[in-house]
């Protein structure tokens, strides 16, 4: 059976000596998703295996691990839409679930299954306490918030906490990210194309630092954290991706659905990729007013060809660093990588860089001098014997 899977565990910063951590998870998480191809599964089982493997790392801000709450508890958003029926589920403000990935997939399920008693018409999205209880009652396993605070959060949370308490009636806390270290506004993600050709993304998150309980990111939210596509046409692309960085401004500008627009029409992802983030994000009208070192965004994508068979994956962030991988079941070697930007250590500009990679992993990269967007690019066939 052929297939792909990519994911990533988020845009931000990431630590150097924990980078090797995140790459052996993203190779674990394409593995066991890979594992589910080959063995005849569809992409939304498949991508809901990848973010189940990314949420049981306590590394990353998702399931155990997850940002905590200015109350000081776990509320985690997890969503995933299936190209080939264009059903969507999620859940937002979850507590008390290892795997929200997993409820989500089962509020997207319900919706394959037509309507509800009384001709009512099944949820996309559900969030808080009653997210928990419909979880609950179709079996999954309740978990204790302390089963899912991990020592990164608890001392994440309990230093806002301190400079909350710190801080005179005069001065905001700081809301603004230290790069020096690890920024967990991110969210992780996943793609996918099955053997039949049908495409799925995924996304789950715990959402910021600190954030008010009961805030949804856009990890919940239709069109904003993961957009996926089958197309209606053989000679044109289906389409998935996922999207990082801050939630508000994700969902303002809708950024997945604009994103699959984007690479749709386009033919070049290297350079279509960037624009997006440019026209969509960083220039868009609804940010006029956000200053700009809050417009932060990474997105992972994928493109499948179904005549040729081919799958272009391709991936842009204004962040300092995205670690993400990647796995054909045609090639059984997961690859996990770290794309970061460039900093001149003369000046400290960022210098922002645009590589490709063709099938032979030859490597071309040509710089861009403006709004530090790094993208790359990937192409793989899928069909064995090629």
């Amino acid at each position: 059976m052929s297939g792909f899977v990519a994911v990533h565990v988020g845009a931000g910063y990431h630590r150097e000596n924990l980078r090797p951590k995140y790459k052996k998870t993203c190779k674990t998480a394409c593995y066991e998703a890979t594992e589910m191809l080959q063995d005849g599964c569809n992409a939304v089982e498949a991508v809901t295996r990848a973010i189940s493997v990314l949420e049981d790392c306590p590394l990353t801000n998702a399931g155990i691990g997850s940002n905590l709450t200015d109350s000081g508890t776990v509320e985690c958003d997890a969503s995933l839409m299936d190209g080939a029926s264009f059903n969507f589920g999620s859940v937002g403000a979850l507590s008390n679930i290892k795997n929200p990935i997993q409820v989500a997939k089962a509020v997207l399920e319900q919706q394959n299954k037509g309507l509800l008693s009384l001709g009512r018409i099944p949820p996309c999205t559900i969030v808080g306490k009653k997210a928990l209880d419909w979880a609950l009652q179709r079996k999954f396993n309740y978990a204790d918030n302390k089963e899912l605070v991990s020592k990164g959060a608890k001392d994440a949370y309990t230093k806002c906490l301190f400079q909350q308490m710190s801080a005179s009636s005069s001065r905001k806390l700081n809301s603004s990210p230290d790069i020096k270290k690890p920024m967990l506004l991110d969210t992780v993600g996943a793609i996918c194309v099955d053997s039949f050709g049908n495409v799925s993304s995924a996304v789950s998150s715990g959402g910021l630092l600190f954030k008010v309980p009961g805030r949804i990111g856009q990890s919940s939210i239709y069109g904003s954290g993961c957009w996926a596509q089958n197309s209606a046409e053989s000679y044109r692309p289906s389409v998935a991706c996922t999207v990082s960085g801050t939630g508000e401004y994700i969902i303002k500008t809708l950024f997945a659905k604009e994103c699959y627009r984007k690479l749709y029409q386009e033919h070049d992802c290297i350079s279509a990729l960037p624009d997006l983030i440019k026209e969509q994000f960083l220039n868009s009208p609804y940010l006029k007013n956000v200053e700009s070192k809050h417009k932060l965004i990474g997105v992972l994508s994928l493109k499948h060809y179904v005549a040729d068979n081919f799958c272009e994956v391709a991936w842009a962030h204004n962040t300092p660093s995205m670690v993400l991988g990647y796995e054909s079941t045609r090639k059984r070697k997961p690859i996990a990588i770290v794309s970061e930007q460039l900093v001149n250590k003369s000046t400290q500009d960022k210098e922002c860089i645009m590589a490709s990679e063709n099938v032979n992993n030859n490597r071309n990269l040509k710089q861009i001098n403006e709004e530090c967007i790094v993208a790359s690019e990937k192409l793989i066939k899928l069909n064995s014997g090629s």
